[in-house]
Protein backbone atom coordinates (compact mmCIF):
# COMPACT_ATOMS: atom_id res chain seq x y z
CA UNK A 1 0.00 0.00 0.00
CA UNK A 2 2.83 2.37 0.92
CA UNK A 3 4.49 1.71 -2.43
CA UNK A 4 1.28 2.55 -4.29
CA UNK A 5 0.88 5.81 -2.37
CA UNK A 6 4.48 6.78 -3.07
CA UNK A 7 4.03 5.89 -6.74
CA UNK A 8 0.92 8.09 -7.01
CA UNK A 9 2.67 10.95 -5.19
CA UNK A 10 5.66 10.59 -7.49
CA UNK A 11 3.41 10.71 -10.54
CA UNK A 12 1.61 13.83 -9.25
CA UNK A 13 4.94 15.46 -8.47
CA UNK A 14 6.15 14.71 -12.01
CA UNK A 15 3.02 16.19 -13.56
CA UNK A 16 3.21 19.24 -11.27
CA UNK A 17 6.91 19.75 -12.01
CA UNK A 18 6.52 19.47 -15.76
CA UNK A 19 3.44 21.68 -15.90
CA UNK A 20 4.34 24.43 -13.44
CA UNK A 21 7.95 24.51 -12.29
CA UNK A 22 10.65 26.34 -14.29
CA UNK A 23 8.30 28.56 -16.24
CA UNK A 24 10.28 30.70 -18.69
CA UNK A 25 9.55 34.43 -18.99
CA UNK A 26 11.18 37.67 -20.10
CA UNK A 27 10.86 39.91 -17.04
CA UNK A 28 13.66 40.16 -14.47
CA UNK A 29 16.05 38.45 -16.81
CA UNK A 30 19.13 40.55 -16.07
CA UNK A 31 18.84 41.62 -12.44
CA UNK A 32 20.08 39.19 -9.81
CA UNK A 33 19.85 38.66 -6.06
CA UNK A 34 23.00 40.76 -5.78
CA UNK A 35 21.05 43.80 -6.96
CA UNK A 36 18.16 42.89 -4.67
CA UNK A 37 20.50 42.95 -1.66
CA UNK A 38 21.85 46.34 -2.74
CA UNK A 39 18.29 47.70 -2.88
CA UNK A 40 17.21 46.20 0.44
CA UNK A 41 20.33 47.51 2.15
CA UNK A 42 19.79 51.03 0.76
CA UNK A 43 16.11 51.07 1.69
CA UNK A 44 16.88 49.78 5.17
CA UNK A 45 19.42 52.52 5.89
CA UNK A 46 17.32 55.14 4.12
CA UNK A 47 20.39 57.03 2.92
CA UNK A 48 21.30 58.35 -0.54
CA UNK A 49 18.16 56.97 -2.17
CA UNK A 50 17.37 59.96 -4.38
CA UNK A 51 20.66 61.78 -5.00
CA UNK A 52 24.23 60.71 -4.32
CA UNK A 53 27.75 59.97 -5.54
CA UNK A 54 26.85 56.73 -7.31
CA UNK A 55 25.08 58.59 -10.13
CA UNK A 56 28.30 60.20 -11.35
CA UNK A 57 30.23 56.99 -10.84
CA UNK A 58 27.66 55.05 -12.89
CA UNK A 59 27.86 57.59 -15.72
CA UNK A 60 31.66 57.46 -15.74
CA UNK A 61 31.75 53.66 -15.76
CA UNK A 62 29.14 53.55 -18.53
CA UNK A 63 31.15 55.89 -20.76
CA UNK A 64 34.35 53.94 -20.05
CA UNK A 65 32.69 50.67 -21.00
CA UNK A 66 31.46 52.10 -24.31
CA UNK A 67 34.65 54.00 -25.06
CA UNK A 68 32.95 57.40 -25.35
CA UNK A 69 33.69 60.74 -23.68
CA UNK A 70 30.37 61.70 -22.11
CA UNK A 71 27.42 59.92 -20.48
CA UNK A 72 24.36 61.38 -18.74
CA UNK A 73 21.78 59.35 -16.85
CA UNK A 74 18.03 59.96 -16.96
CA UNK A 75 14.87 58.40 -15.54
CA UNK A 76 14.18 56.61 -18.85
CA UNK A 77 15.81 56.07 -22.22
CA UNK A 78 13.10 58.11 -23.93
CA UNK A 79 14.02 61.06 -21.71
CA UNK A 80 17.67 60.70 -22.68
CA UNK A 81 16.59 60.75 -26.34
CA UNK A 82 14.46 63.85 -25.74
CA UNK A 83 17.40 65.59 -24.04
CA UNK A 84 19.72 64.92 -26.96
CA UNK A 85 17.14 66.13 -29.49
CA UNK A 86 16.81 69.37 -27.53
CA UNK A 87 20.61 69.56 -27.31
CA UNK A 88 20.76 69.25 -31.10
CA UNK A 89 18.38 72.18 -31.43
CA UNK A 90 15.40 70.20 -32.73
CA UNK A 91 12.36 72.45 -32.74
CA UNK A 92 8.89 72.94 -34.16
CA UNK A 93 8.67 72.16 -37.87
CA UNK A 94 11.75 69.92 -37.95
CA UNK A 95 11.58 66.28 -39.04
CA UNK A 96 13.27 63.14 -37.71
CA UNK A 97 13.49 60.01 -39.87
CA UNK A 98 13.03 56.71 -38.00
CA UNK A 99 11.92 53.13 -38.71
CA UNK A 100 8.20 52.36 -38.74
CA UNK A 101 8.91 49.56 -36.30
CA UNK A 102 9.54 50.99 -32.87
CA UNK A 103 8.01 51.86 -29.49
CA UNK A 104 5.61 54.79 -29.10
CA UNK A 105 7.94 56.55 -26.66
CA UNK A 106 10.36 57.20 -29.55
CA UNK A 107 8.07 59.33 -31.75
CA UNK A 108 6.69 60.83 -28.52
CA UNK A 109 10.08 62.35 -27.69
CA UNK A 110 10.23 63.83 -31.19
CA UNK A 111 6.72 65.26 -30.90
CA UNK A 112 7.49 66.75 -27.45
CA UNK A 113 10.18 68.82 -29.20
CA UNK A 114 7.58 70.13 -31.66
CA UNK A 115 9.09 68.10 -34.51
CA UNK A 116 7.47 65.45 -36.71
CA UNK A 117 8.43 61.75 -36.95
CA UNK A 118 8.81 60.51 -40.54
CA UNK A 119 8.69 56.74 -40.88
CA UNK A 120 10.73 54.48 -43.17
CA UNK A 121 10.09 50.77 -43.71
CA UNK A 122 12.47 48.10 -42.42
CA UNK A 123 14.72 45.43 -43.93
CA UNK A 124 13.10 42.01 -43.49
CA UNK A 125 16.51 40.37 -42.92
CA UNK A 126 17.51 42.55 -39.98
CA UNK A 127 14.32 44.33 -38.79
CA UNK A 128 16.38 47.55 -38.91
CA UNK A 129 15.66 50.62 -41.05
CA UNK A 130 15.97 49.99 -44.80
CA UNK A 131 18.75 52.39 -45.75
CA UNK A 132 17.79 52.22 -49.44
CA UNK A 133 14.51 54.00 -48.59
CA UNK A 134 15.88 56.80 -46.41
CA UNK A 135 16.84 59.38 -49.04
CA UNK A 136 13.35 59.48 -50.59
CA UNK A 137 12.00 60.69 -47.22
CA UNK A 138 14.55 63.48 -46.72
CA UNK A 139 13.22 67.04 -47.07
CA UNK A 140 14.68 70.47 -46.24
CA UNK A 141 13.06 70.06 -42.81
CA UNK A 142 14.89 66.80 -42.01
CA UNK A 143 17.41 67.26 -39.19
CA UNK A 144 18.08 63.80 -37.69
CA UNK A 145 18.42 60.19 -38.85
CA UNK A 146 17.44 57.69 -36.17
CA UNK A 147 19.34 54.39 -36.23
CA UNK A 148 17.56 51.79 -34.11
CA UNK A 149 19.58 48.63 -33.48
CA UNK A 150 16.59 46.30 -33.21
CA UNK A 151 16.98 43.20 -31.02
CA UNK A 152 20.62 44.03 -30.46
CA UNK A 153 21.67 43.65 -34.09
CA UNK A 154 23.32 46.48 -36.03
CA UNK A 155 21.97 49.03 -38.46
CA UNK A 156 24.09 49.62 -41.56
CA UNK A 157 25.89 52.50 -39.85
CA UNK A 158 28.33 53.00 -42.72
CA UNK A 159 25.49 53.72 -45.16
CA UNK A 160 23.56 55.80 -42.62
CA UNK A 161 26.56 57.99 -41.79
CA UNK A 162 27.26 58.48 -45.52
CA UNK A 163 23.70 59.72 -46.08
CA UNK A 164 23.93 61.94 -43.00
CA UNK A 165 27.13 63.58 -44.25
CA UNK A 166 25.64 64.09 -47.71
CA UNK A 167 22.63 65.98 -46.32
CA UNK A 168 24.29 67.51 -43.24
CA UNK A 169 22.12 65.57 -40.78
CA UNK A 170 22.70 64.42 -37.20
CA UNK A 171 22.58 60.70 -36.39
CA UNK A 172 21.13 59.33 -33.16
CA UNK A 173 21.65 55.65 -32.35
CA UNK A 174 18.91 53.84 -30.43
CA UNK A 175 20.81 51.26 -28.37
CA UNK A 176 17.90 50.26 -26.13
CA UNK A 177 18.36 46.65 -27.29
CA UNK A 178 22.06 46.83 -28.01
CA UNK A 179 24.24 47.56 -25.00
CA UNK A 180 27.47 45.66 -25.65
CA UNK A 181 26.75 44.98 -29.34
CA UNK A 182 29.84 45.52 -31.52
CA UNK A 183 30.87 46.04 -35.10
CA UNK A 184 34.54 45.52 -35.90
CA UNK A 185 35.36 45.93 -32.21
CA UNK A 186 33.50 49.24 -31.88
CA UNK A 187 30.48 49.27 -29.59
CA UNK A 188 26.98 50.35 -30.54
CA UNK A 189 26.46 53.99 -29.66
CA UNK A 190 29.93 55.13 -30.74
CA UNK A 191 29.12 55.55 -34.45
CA UNK A 192 26.63 58.44 -34.58
CA UNK A 193 26.61 61.96 -33.16
CA UNK A 194 24.89 60.71 -30.02
CA UNK A 195 23.14 57.62 -28.70
CA UNK A 196 20.96 56.49 -25.88
CA UNK A 197 20.41 53.32 -23.90
CA UNK A 198 17.40 52.07 -21.96
CA UNK A 199 17.73 50.19 -18.67
CA UNK A 200 14.07 49.31 -18.17
CA UNK A 201 13.19 46.01 -16.47
CA UNK A 202 13.32 43.84 -19.61
CA UNK A 203 16.57 45.19 -21.04
CA UNK A 204 20.11 43.75 -21.03
CA UNK A 205 21.10 46.06 -18.17
CA UNK A 206 18.24 46.92 -15.84
CA UNK A 207 17.78 49.59 -13.20
CA UNK A 208 14.02 49.02 -13.08
CA UNK A 209 13.54 52.11 -15.21
CA UNK A 210 16.23 54.40 -16.53
CA UNK A 211 18.32 55.50 -19.46
CA UNK A 212 21.64 56.95 -20.54
CA UNK A 213 22.55 59.55 -23.16
CA UNK A 214 26.08 59.32 -24.58
CA UNK A 215 28.12 61.37 -27.05
CA UNK A 216 31.64 62.30 -28.09
CA UNK A 217 30.49 65.74 -29.19
CA UNK A 218 31.57 68.41 -26.69
CA UNK A 219 28.83 70.90 -27.64
CA UNK A 220 26.02 68.34 -27.54
CA UNK A 221 27.36 67.10 -24.20
CA UNK A 222 27.33 70.61 -22.72
CA UNK A 223 23.69 71.12 -23.68
CA UNK A 224 22.62 67.69 -22.39
CA UNK A 225 24.40 68.47 -19.12
CA UNK A 226 22.35 71.68 -18.80
CA UNK A 227 19.09 69.81 -19.45
CA UNK A 228 20.01 67.12 -16.94
CA UNK A 229 20.91 69.74 -14.30
CA UNK A 230 17.52 71.44 -14.73
CA UNK A 231 15.65 68.12 -14.48
CA UNK A 232 14.50 67.00 -11.07
CA UNK A 233 14.11 63.51 -9.65
CA UNK A 234 10.99 61.47 -9.22
CA UNK A 235 9.47 61.75 -5.74
CA UNK A 236 11.24 59.50 -3.23
CA UNK A 237 8.08 57.42 -2.91
CA UNK A 238 8.12 56.63 -6.64
CA UNK A 239 11.85 55.88 -6.57
CA UNK A 240 11.33 53.41 -3.72
CA UNK A 241 8.52 51.80 -5.72
CA UNK A 242 10.80 51.36 -8.73
CA UNK A 243 13.48 49.83 -6.51
CA UNK A 244 11.03 47.49 -4.76
CA UNK A 245 9.63 46.52 -8.14
CA UNK A 246 13.04 45.10 -9.07
CA UNK A 247 13.06 42.97 -5.91
CA UNK A 248 9.46 41.79 -6.35
CA UNK A 249 10.05 40.88 -9.99
CA UNK A 250 13.08 38.81 -9.00
CA UNK A 251 11.04 36.96 -6.41
CA UNK A 252 7.68 36.56 -8.12
CA UNK A 253 9.07 35.98 -11.63
CA UNK A 254 11.59 33.41 -10.45
CA UNK A 255 11.06 30.28 -12.58
CA UNK A 256 10.59 28.08 -9.51
CA UNK A 257 7.63 30.03 -8.15
CA UNK A 258 6.28 31.96 -11.12
CA UNK A 259 3.32 29.59 -11.39
CA UNK A 260 2.14 31.12 -8.09
CA UNK A 261 3.94 34.45 -8.27
CA UNK A 262 2.13 35.52 -11.44
CA UNK A 263 -1.11 35.77 -9.46
CA UNK A 264 0.60 38.01 -6.91
CA UNK A 265 1.98 40.11 -9.75
CA UNK A 266 -1.50 40.46 -11.20
CA UNK A 267 -2.85 41.73 -7.88
CA UNK A 268 0.04 44.15 -7.35
CA UNK A 269 -0.13 45.47 -10.90
CA UNK A 270 -3.82 45.48 -11.84
CA UNK A 271 -5.63 45.57 -8.50
CA UNK A 272 -3.35 47.67 -6.30
CA UNK A 273 -1.60 49.67 -9.07
CA UNK A 274 1.67 49.22 -7.18
CA UNK A 275 3.95 48.78 -10.19
CA UNK A 276 5.21 51.67 -12.28
CA UNK A 277 4.20 50.96 -15.88
CA UNK A 278 6.95 51.22 -18.50
CA UNK A 279 4.60 53.03 -20.91
CA UNK A 280 1.74 55.18 -19.62
CA UNK A 281 -1.66 55.80 -21.20
CA UNK A 282 -0.59 59.43 -21.77
CA UNK A 283 2.42 58.30 -23.79
CA UNK A 284 0.33 55.92 -25.89
CA UNK A 285 -1.82 58.94 -26.77
CA UNK A 286 1.25 60.99 -27.67
CA UNK A 287 0.84 63.25 -24.63
CA UNK A 288 3.75 64.38 -22.50
CA UNK A 289 3.78 63.19 -18.85
CA UNK A 290 3.99 65.86 -16.13
CA UNK A 291 7.46 64.83 -14.95
CA UNK A 292 9.51 64.59 -18.14
CA UNK A 293 12.45 64.45 -18.22
CA UNK A 294 13.68 63.39 -14.79
CA UNK A 295 17.05 62.18 -13.54
CA UNK A 296 18.07 58.67 -12.54
CA UNK A 297 18.13 58.15 -8.78
CA UNK A 298 21.17 57.15 -6.70
CA UNK A 299 19.69 53.81 -5.62
CA UNK A 300 19.11 52.90 -9.29
CA UNK A 301 22.65 53.99 -10.14
CA UNK A 302 23.92 51.51 -7.53
CA UNK A 303 22.00 48.76 -9.32
CA UNK A 304 23.40 49.94 -12.67
CA UNK A 305 26.97 49.81 -11.36
CA UNK A 306 26.41 46.24 -10.22
CA UNK A 307 24.96 45.31 -13.61
CA UNK A 308 27.92 46.84 -15.44
CA UNK A 309 30.37 44.74 -13.43
CA UNK A 310 28.85 41.57 -14.86
CA UNK A 311 27.97 42.84 -18.36
CA UNK A 312 30.51 40.62 -20.12
CA UNK A 313 29.15 37.46 -18.49
CA UNK A 314 25.64 38.64 -19.30
CA UNK A 315 26.44 39.10 -22.99
CA UNK A 316 28.43 35.88 -23.19
CA UNK A 317 25.40 33.98 -21.88
CA UNK A 318 23.01 35.64 -24.34
CA UNK A 319 25.31 34.92 -27.28
CA UNK A 320 25.66 31.30 -26.19
CA UNK A 321 21.89 30.87 -26.06
CA UNK A 322 21.47 32.67 -29.41
CA UNK A 323 24.04 30.42 -31.09
CA UNK A 324 22.22 27.39 -29.69
CA UNK A 325 19.00 28.65 -31.28
CA UNK A 326 20.76 29.40 -34.56
CA UNK A 327 22.31 25.94 -34.83
CA UNK A 328 18.98 24.34 -33.92
CA UNK A 329 17.09 26.36 -36.52
CA UNK A 330 19.29 24.99 -39.28
CA UNK A 331 17.05 21.92 -39.04
CA UNK A 332 13.90 24.00 -39.42
CA UNK A 333 12.60 25.93 -42.41
CA UNK A 334 11.90 29.24 -40.68
CA UNK A 335 12.94 32.88 -41.00
CA UNK A 336 15.74 33.85 -38.61
CA UNK A 337 18.30 36.70 -38.48
CA UNK A 338 20.45 36.53 -41.62
CA UNK A 339 23.21 39.09 -41.13
CA UNK A 340 26.28 36.91 -41.56
CA UNK A 341 28.88 39.71 -41.59
CA UNK A 342 31.63 38.37 -39.31
CA UNK A 343 32.43 41.90 -38.11
CA UNK A 344 29.07 42.02 -36.31
CA UNK A 345 28.73 40.79 -32.75
CA UNK A 346 25.09 41.34 -31.70
CA UNK A 347 23.95 41.69 -28.10
CA UNK A 348 20.92 39.38 -28.54
CA UNK A 349 18.48 40.96 -26.10
CA UNK A 350 16.06 38.48 -27.68
CA UNK A 351 16.24 36.08 -30.62
CA UNK A 352 13.61 36.67 -33.30
CA UNK A 353 11.90 34.20 -35.60
CA UNK A 354 9.15 34.64 -38.20
CA UNK A 355 6.14 32.29 -38.08
CA UNK A 356 2.85 31.96 -39.96
CA UNK A 357 0.40 31.83 -37.07
CA UNK A 358 1.79 33.60 -34.01
CA UNK A 359 -1.42 33.47 -31.98
CA UNK A 360 -1.66 29.70 -32.32
CA UNK A 361 2.00 29.25 -31.48
CA UNK A 362 1.63 31.48 -28.40
CA UNK A 363 -1.08 29.17 -27.07
CA UNK A 364 1.17 26.16 -27.62
CA UNK A 365 4.01 27.83 -25.72
CA UNK A 366 1.74 28.96 -22.88
CA UNK A 367 0.56 25.39 -22.41
CA UNK A 368 4.22 24.41 -21.95
CA UNK A 369 5.00 27.12 -19.39
CA UNK A 370 6.98 29.35 -21.77
CA UNK A 371 6.28 33.03 -22.42
CA UNK A 372 6.61 33.84 -26.11
CA UNK A 373 7.66 37.42 -26.75
CA UNK A 374 6.16 39.57 -29.50
CA UNK A 375 8.14 42.82 -29.62
CA UNK A 376 6.84 44.68 -31.63
CA UNK A 377 3.17 43.75 -32.05
CA UNK A 378 2.29 47.04 -33.75
CA UNK A 379 4.32 49.30 -36.09
CA UNK A 380 4.39 51.75 -33.20
CA UNK A 381 4.32 49.40 -30.21
CA UNK A 382 2.17 48.68 -28.19
CA UNK A 383 -1.18 47.96 -29.82
CA UNK A 384 -3.00 50.54 -27.69
CA UNK A 385 -0.97 53.33 -29.32
CA UNK A 386 -2.88 56.10 -31.07
CA UNK A 387 -1.18 55.85 -34.46
CA UNK A 388 -2.83 59.05 -35.66
CA UNK A 389 -1.38 61.04 -32.77
CA UNK A 390 2.16 59.90 -33.61
CA UNK A 391 1.73 60.55 -37.37
CA UNK A 392 1.84 56.91 -38.48
CA UNK A 393 -0.33 55.87 -41.44
CA UNK A 394 -1.33 52.23 -41.83
CA UNK A 395 0.10 50.84 -45.06
CA UNK A 396 3.10 53.16 -45.11
CA UNK A 397 5.56 50.49 -43.89
CA UNK A 398 4.30 47.19 -45.28
CA UNK A 399 7.25 45.02 -44.24
CA UNK A 400 7.16 46.37 -40.68
CA UNK A 401 3.41 45.76 -40.50
CA UNK A 402 3.89 42.17 -41.67
CA UNK A 403 6.55 41.61 -39.03
CA UNK A 404 4.28 42.91 -36.27
CA UNK A 405 1.92 40.00 -36.98
CA UNK A 406 4.49 37.25 -37.56
CA UNK A 407 7.53 38.02 -35.43
CA UNK A 408 8.16 36.07 -32.22
CA UNK A 409 10.98 36.56 -29.72
CA UNK A 410 12.78 33.81 -27.83
CA UNK A 411 14.43 34.56 -24.47
CA UNK A 412 18.21 34.76 -24.09
CA UNK A 413 18.52 36.26 -20.61
CA UNK A 414 20.49 34.99 -17.61
CA UNK A 415 17.64 32.93 -16.17
CA UNK A 416 17.32 30.83 -19.34
CA UNK A 417 19.65 27.82 -19.44
CA UNK A 418 20.74 25.76 -22.43
CA UNK A 419 18.40 23.03 -21.16
CA UNK A 420 15.47 25.42 -21.18
CA UNK A 421 16.48 26.71 -24.62
CA UNK A 422 16.37 23.08 -25.69
CA UNK A 423 12.82 22.86 -24.36
CA UNK A 424 11.88 25.88 -26.47
CA UNK A 425 13.43 24.35 -29.59
CA UNK A 426 11.61 21.06 -28.94
CA UNK A 427 8.29 22.93 -28.86
CA UNK A 428 9.16 24.58 -32.17
CA UNK A 429 10.29 21.28 -33.69
CA UNK A 430 7.00 19.64 -32.73
CA UNK A 431 5.17 22.64 -34.13
CA UNK A 432 7.21 22.56 -37.34
CA UNK A 433 6.33 18.89 -37.78
CA UNK A 434 2.78 20.10 -38.42
CA UNK A 435 4.16 22.28 -41.27
CA UNK A 436 3.05 25.57 -39.73
CA UNK A 437 6.36 27.40 -39.36
CA UNK A 438 7.56 29.28 -42.45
Amino acid sequence: MTHKILAVLGMLKGIFWRKHIREINFVSGSTTWRECLIIISSLFTGRDIVNGKHIKQYEENFSLYLGVRYAFSFGAGRMAFYAMLKAMGIKEGDEVILPGYTCVVVPDAIIYCGAKPVYVDIDSNTLNIDVSKIEEKITPRTKVLYAQHTFGSFCNMGAIMKIARKYNLKVVEDCAHAVGAEYDGKKAGAFGDAAYFTTEQSKIISTGMGGMAITNDKEIAARIREIQAKSGFYDEKIIKKIALQIVLYNILYHPLIHFIGKYGLNVLSNKLNFFIQSTTEEEMEGKRPKKYPVRLSNIQAKVGLSQLRSINQNLEHRRKIAMFYKESFKKLNCKIPENNDRLYNPAYIRYWVIVDDRDKLKKVFQSKGVELGEWFNCPIHPRATSLKNVFYEIGSCSIAEYMTEHNINLPTHLKVSIKQAGKIIKILEDYAAESIIN
